[in-house]
């Protein structure tokens, strides 16, 4: 299926000479899969929108690339952004950035994949797109371009980076992307010199998949967004979020060993997709409805599968609350029974805190092991009030009694991670969370003395799209140092160490999570100005997005800093998920009734009342 032009490989040996971390570029790791180029009819590569080290912990990545290669007649391969020196590497001596396994430049391929998990990847898709030698927007690409695919949590509002693909998948890839793949090979058989807008066309009547070149955007007299309308009647009104079954499809059985250091260096296994939970902030709890688990006999396969793959000595059971997993402690000592190492480590992420019991962290301990590591727990807020509102309630008994548990077990350290600048937040709310944490550390020293450690984490609140919280807006950044500010003053002891996050930061995953396709001015303008790794504190730089977004004539404020009222048209309303937005307003208004103890009105389940 290649196109007339001679691919040929990129000089890999002699571009890393004297950068860093070469490794990240070579290939060969274990697992990696390098079929040859001309053996197969489809090429596909999957990129990351940022640096080695965070996408090959992406387990999607790993699934996808297992997937397709699994397939005889395509090829997976992958891509990273660069870290800067080779960026800049590429830049100087004029070369593509290029496929890990191939070599080949990313323009040679048939389709890119391009996972984006969260938000702040935005310009990292663009860094890959120009190293790679393709138009970074879709309408200036023709047949001797590759089909560029988006896929990925963040995009349930695609609207903010739609300019920049030509397929967008909303909702999970596994079923997805092989078909897309196969329509591709199709539509290049049957019409090799104009089969692209053919192709987009045929695509877009798939369940989940979005083609934005389809649609036009509205907007009032008063700029005011109004929605999206498609260019033909045969393209769909909404888009529904696609699902796929746990039962069915195992994951990566051989995930790719990294060749240097990641940020999760471990086995992972997803026990179940979703979360009956409903926080109100949270957007995966909204938008992977419904849960689906997997029988434990299969995750114990697949987890056995893994560890002889790879060799690795520690395990993580993936899930959005992993406690929630009938007889987890069951699953965990089945695990343990398989496995061949006696010492193999098994986690699960931070979890609330109500369901954790003595049994569960038994088992997650290896026989006759000590505990010399963290527990982490994930309260959100620390006041009941301020629980209400979020609809994450947990009375503080429970929490302490959890926590004194954990210390009791031989855990040294807890991770708590909280949330400031939530909708209806008071000075109160916040101060509740130093006197927690103080309560929790006094209690770690009644069992390990000077050796107890508490973690606190505090992250700044972002409005999601398909949340309840959808129509909040965002605190002003000020008000955060001040809160931060606070925090610091109050946890002073040697034995709390805090975490916060700059809320800068926040700002802008809020614009490119609330936006329309208006942003994606702003997006591109800010590469142009050096934006490429947002998601890093070292490399983020928010005067170049304020400089973008003025030159652009976007208005942070209006995006970010402001209440949408009921009846706005929201930019990700053409995307249909599980959870119909009336529902969501629903919970809205229970959330703020709950801030002032008057949520009686609104107790009646809405599934009961329509």
């Amino acid at each position: 299926m290649s196109s007339d032009r001679t691919k040929q490989q990129v000089d890999v040996d002699r571009l890393v000479r004297d950068v860093s971390k070469p490794a990240y570029y070579a290939g060969g790791e274990w697992n990696s899969v390098a079929k040859h180029w001309d053996s197969v009819r489809v090429r596909l590569c999957l990129a990351f929108p940022d640096m080695y080290e965070i996408g090959m912990s992406n387990l999607g990545i790993q699934i996808l690339y297992e997937l397709v290669n699994d397939i005889p007649w395509m090829m997976a391969d992958r891509c990273f952004v660069p870290r800067p020196d080779m960026a800049e590497r590429l830049r100087s001596e004029e070369q593509p950035l290029f496929g890990i396994e191939s070599r080949r430049a990313l323009m040679d391929f048939d389709a890119l994949g391009v996972s984006l998990p969260y938000e702040l990847g935005a310009t990292g898709v663009l860094e890959l797109l120009n190293l790679g030698g393709v138009p970074i927007i879709a309408s200036n690409r023709d047949e001797s371009h590759p089909i560029v695919i988006g896929g990925g949590a963040s995009l349930v509002n695609p609207e903010p980076v739609a300019e920049f693909f030509d397929v967008m998948v909303v909702g999970e890839g596994e079923e997805v992307l092989p078909e897309l793949l196969q329509r591709l090979e199709r539509a290049k058989k049957r019409n090799l010199e104009k089969w692209r807008k053919e192709y987009l066309v045929d695509v877009s009547g798939l369940d989940g998949v979005y083609v934005p070149s389809l649609y036009e955007a509205q907007y009032g007299d008063d700029d005011e967004y109004e929605g999206l309308l498609p260019v033909h009647e045969s393209i769909p009104n909404q888009i529904y979020r696609v699902h796929v079954d746990l039962e069915k499809y195992s994951g990566a059985l051989k995930p790719v060993v990294p060749a240097g250091e990641t940020v999760f260096d471990r086995a992972s296994v997803e026990i179940h997709r979703g979360c009956a939970r409903g926080c109100r902030f949270c957007q995966a709890g909204f938008i992977d409805r419904p849960v689906r688990k997997r029988s434990s006999q299969k995750v114990r396969e697949i987890a056995q599968a893994v560890i002889k793959a790879t060799g690795h000595r520690d395990l993580t059971l993936l899930s959005l609350n992993a406690v929630d997993y009938r007889d987890i402690q069951t699953l965990i000592r089945g695990i343990r029974e398989d496995a061949s190492d006696p010492n193999l480590e098994i986690n699960i992420p931070s979890t609330r805190v109500e369901p954790f019991n003595v049994e569960i962290a038994e088992s997650l301990r290896p026989d006759g092991k000590s505990r010399k590591g963290s527990m982490t727990f994930a309260p959100e807020a620390a006041s009941d009030r301020m629980r209400k509102v979020i609809h994450k309630e947990i009375p503080d008994d429970e929490l302490l009694e959890t926590v004194d548990m954990t210390f009791q077990q031989g855990w040294h350290t807890v991770k708590l991670y909280f949330m400031i600048g939530l909708p209806t937040e008071t000075t109160e709310d916040v101060m509740a969370i130093a006197h927690l944490a103080k309560r929790v550390l006094k209690i770690g020293r009644q069992h390990h003395g000077g050796r107890a450690k508490v973690r606190v984490g505090v992250s700044t609140f972002v409005p999601k799209a398909h949340t309840p919280f959808q129509w909040c807006p965002q605190e002003l950044p000020e008000s955060i140092h001040e809160k931060q500010s606070l925090l610091r003053k109050e946890l002073r002891d040697k034995g709390i160490k805090l975490n916060w996050n700059d809320p800068e930061h926040s700002v802008i995953e809020a614009l490119l999570s609330l936006g329309d396709r208006r942003v994606s001015k702003a997006i591109k303008r800010a590469w142009e100005l050096g934006s490429r790794l947002d998601s890093w504190d070292e490399w983020f730089d928010i005067r170049v997005w304020k400089q973008a977004c003025e030159e652009c004539g976007i208005d942070i404020d209006s995006y970010v800093h402001r209440e949408r009222h009921e009846e706005e048209v929201l930019p990700w309303a053409h995307i249909h998920t599980h959870t119909p937005s009336w529902v969501l307003r629903w919970e809205h208004d229970r959330a703020f009734a709950a801030a002032i103890g008057s949520d009686d009105r609104l107790a009646v389940a809405p599934y009961s009342t329509r």
